[in-house]
């Protein structure tokens, strides 16, 4: 039998393929390409739904430890809250009760300024009387004043007879009778007074209108120590009113201010300190020390 010998097979030889078949082949290696590549967005295979529950299951436990805090701060803020509004009714209790205690003292103290000015005014009133009793119990009565030629200060007949004959020398007869007290206040430097009381106001008066009228007549000689037969250098005699403790400063304040404000006049009457700024102006009395700041300070 005779042997068939197959002719060799050319790997090189290209296939033709027809337009229908060549439209198959593309579509079928297209179709191969597409169904091999992961779209954008899709989950990796490698994720499964084992860890898809896990990570849902921690996103939760995280928000439920986040709500559970939230409420936690909630409540504790609500509680903070409720202890403040106690706080701050216990603060306006004790607000309260202070302003009550501040209204208690600020009447009280109103009470005892009021009281305070009463009083005040009473003593002003008792001080007023009891200046006007010894104003009276001294209507009667001069001073003497600058007497140092005096020997014996407890004598009252040789004081007596001082008095009588400073009187006749002023033109004004009196009698030793009408003395009705005398007695000497010693002053520094040997500058004595002697207060005499008389039986009455007008011997009083007429006294100290004659020292006046006799330093008027005799300006470069008035009533001095050598007048009245006193021995010893010769010494101004100073006769006025005698005058209360009160009375007596308020004088000697009255006498500054003439001096430095300028008014011409600062007498006594009657127990009284007048001011008089000219000879036109109104005099003033003077009661007390606040009334002559007043006038200090109407520059």
């Amino acid at each position: 039998m005779s042997k068939l010998i197959r002719s060799p097979v050319n790997r090189n030889v290209q296939h033709t393929l027809s337009d229908s078949d060549i439209a198959q082949t593309k579509t079928h290696e297209t179709a191969t390409q597409r169904s091999s590549k992961r779209r954008r967005g899709s989950p990796d295979k490698s994720c499964t739904t084992e860890d898809i529950k896990n990570i849902l299951a921690e996103w939760k436990n995280n928000e439920n430890s986040l709500l559970n805090k939230l409420v936690n701060d909630v409540a504790e803020i609500k509680h903070q809250n409720t202890q403040i509004k106690e706080s701050n009714k216990e603060i306006e209790k004790a607000l309260e009760f202070l302003n009550c205690q501040y209204e208690a003292m600020r009447k009280k103290m109103e009470l005892l300024e009021s009281e305070r000015k009463e009083h005040i005014s009473q003593i002003e009133i008792l001080e007023q009387k009891v200046e006007e009793l010894n104003r009276t119990l001294k209507s009667s009565s001069i001073e003497i004043r600058n007497m140092s030629s005096m020997k014996n200060y407890e004598n009252k007949d040789e004081l007596s007879s001082i008095v009588v004959k400073t009187c006749k020398a002023l033109n004004v007869d009196i009698e030793k009778r009408e003395l009705k007290d005398i007695y000497v206040i010693r002053g520094k430097g040997g500058n004595n007074t002697i207060v005499a009381e008389f039986t009455s106001n007008i011997v009083k008066h007429n006294v100290i209108k004659g020292v006046k009228l006799y330093n008027k007549q005799h300006p470069n000689s008035r009533l001095n120590t050598s007048v009245i037969g006193l021995d010893g250098d010769k010494k101004r005699i100073y006769i006025s009113e005698a005058l209360t403790y009160k009375a007596r400063r308020l004088f000697y304040l009255a006498r500054d201010l003439a001096k430095t404000e300028e008014f011409k006049y600062c007498w006594v009457s009657n127990g009284k300190i007048f001011l008089r700024k000219t000879d036109q102006s109104q005099h003033m009395e003077i009661k007390n020390e606040f009334q002559l700041i007043s006038l200090r300070s109407k520059k």
